[in-house]
C-alpha cells in the first residue's frame, strides 16, 4: 500500500497549474476516490486507480471534505417491514463539503450524482469524522460512514447523515 501511495504521489506531482497548490486530500473508505482541495478554491474528485479527475467543484476556498454514506432512495418493491436490517447496499457514497467562507455544507452523491442538500451553518461550525466506525462488528448491522456537525457557538453535536430524515 505504501508503494502505491508513493506511485500516486509521484504521478500527481506532474500536474502543474501554478500558482495552485494542493492543500488537503481525503480518501473514500475503499480508497478508490480522493477529494483534493487546493489553494485557490477548487476541489478535485480523483479516481485513484485510473488517476483521472472525474469531477471538479470551483469556488470553495478553505473547504474541508469528508466522505459519508446516505440512504439510497430506492424504488424497488421491498416489503415495508420493520424487520428489514439495512445493509451496505442500502447506502450510497457521498461527499460532504464544508465551505466556511460561504457558511454552508453541501452533500453530493458520488461519483457524478446530484447535490442532495445544502445546510447553512454558523461561522464556528466544523465537520468531524471519527477514525473508527462505532458498532461495526462482524455480527452487528451495517453502520454507515458518518460525519458529525459541531456547532462551535452552542456546542451542539449532530449527525450530518440524519439531516434528511
Amino acid at each position: 500500500m505504501l508503494i502505491y501511495a508513493v506511485q500516486l504521489a509521484t504521478s500527481l506531482t506532474c500536474l502543474k497549474d501554478h500558482p495552485r497548490k494542493g492543500e488537503k486530500l481525503t480518501l473514500s473508505p475503499s480508497g478508490t476516490l480522493a477529494a483534493i482541495t487546493d489553494s485557490l478554491g477548487r476541489i478535485l474528485l480523483l479516481d485513484t486507480q485510473a488517476l483521472v479527475v472525474v469531477r471538479m467543484w470551483k469556488g470553495y476556498r478553505d473547504a474541508n471534505c469528508y466522505f459519508m454514506e446516505m440512504l439510497v432512495n430506492r424504488d424497488d418493491k421491498r416489503p415495508s417491514s420493520s424487520h428489514h436490517v439495512r445493509g451496505k447496499s442500502d447506502y450510497c457514497l457521498c461527499l460532504a463539503i464544508h465551505a466556511p467562507r460561504k457558511g454552508i455544507i453541501e452533500v453530493w452523491q458520488m461519483r457524478t450524482g446530484p447535490r442532495l442538500f445544502v445546510l447553512h451553518c454558523a461561522k464556528g461550525c466544523r465537520l468531524l469524522q471519527p477514525t473508527y466506525r462505532f458498532g461495526s462488528l462482524s455480527d452487528s448491522p451495517y453502520v454507515p460512514l458518518e460525519v458529525f456537525l459541531l456547532n462551535g457557538d452552542s456546542g451542539q453535536l449532530s449527525v450530518l447523515n440524519h439531516s434528511l430524515n
